[in-house]
């Protein structure tokens, strides 16, 4: 009987194999890009739908009123000092709403047309809304939705030319304070808010609390 002899192989390859037909390592991406991606995704989606919920038809229904300026308090669901009490004469906010105390949102100056919306659901909560970042981009798709619409979005630093007030004067650059037809003005940002309540008894109590305010200006 012959025996043959088998080569030994620990599965690798030979030098002139290794030189014909180099390995091919799989790409590997040190960075877990995909958590950012996702955080911005949910982030840009929570923001647009409370854009397209609250936002937009309040601004719309202001202009159907004639009113040029509109306030929105965006009060986030966790923020326990400015959720609504107990209706008066009940123990559980069940009751019909005629029974609320009076509600009063104190300390934000030229707010005339001023609308407090409690937003709802856990993702609505003050840990997302005041972040640096969901504050400019809800401006940012503000602004957008504005533009897309035929508006003209002003900056507060926004500068326009004054017009000589005498002969051989010089013209000068001001900031831009009264708005023209088609111009808006937005300001989006965190603060904290005070709301004042009235009792059964006529009695004040006052609480405070952070919530996202919306402020748009329209010129015409």
């Amino acid at each position: 009987m012959v025996s043959k002899s088998i080569p030994f192989s620990d599965g690798l390859p030979s030098y002139s194999e290794s030189v014909r037909s180099p390995q091919q390592h799989p790409s590997r991406d040190p960075s877990p890009s995909y958590l950012p991606r996702n955080i911005a995704a949910a982030r840009t989606a929570l923001i647009s739908s409370i854009l397209t919920a609250q936002i937009i038809p309040h601004l719309h229904g202001s202009a159907l009123s004639g009113l040029t300026s509109t306030t929105l308090v965006l009060i986030p669901s966790n923020v326990s000092a400015l959720q609504p009490p107990c209706k008066i004469g009940s123990k559980s906010p069940s009751d019909s709403e005629d029974r609320l105390p009076k509600e009063t949102i104190v300390g934000i100056p030229s707010a005339e047309n001023l609308t407090t919306v409690r937003l709802r659901g856990q993702e609505n909560n003050i840990e997302f809304w005041r972040q640096l970042a969901v504050i400019r981009e809800l401006g940012q798709q503000l602004s957008t939705n504005l533009r897309k619409s035929g508006h003209r979005v002003i900056g507060d630093d926004e500068i326009s030319l004054r017009e000589p007030t005498r002969p051989n004067a010089e013209w000068k650059t001001v900031q831009k304070k009264t708005l023209g037809d088609g111009e808006v003005r937005i300001r989006v940002e965190i603060m904290d808010i005070c709301l004042r309540t009235e009792n059964e008894m006529g009695l004040y109590e006052t609480r405070t609390g952070k919530a996202v305010v919306v402020k748009v200006d329209v010129g015409g």
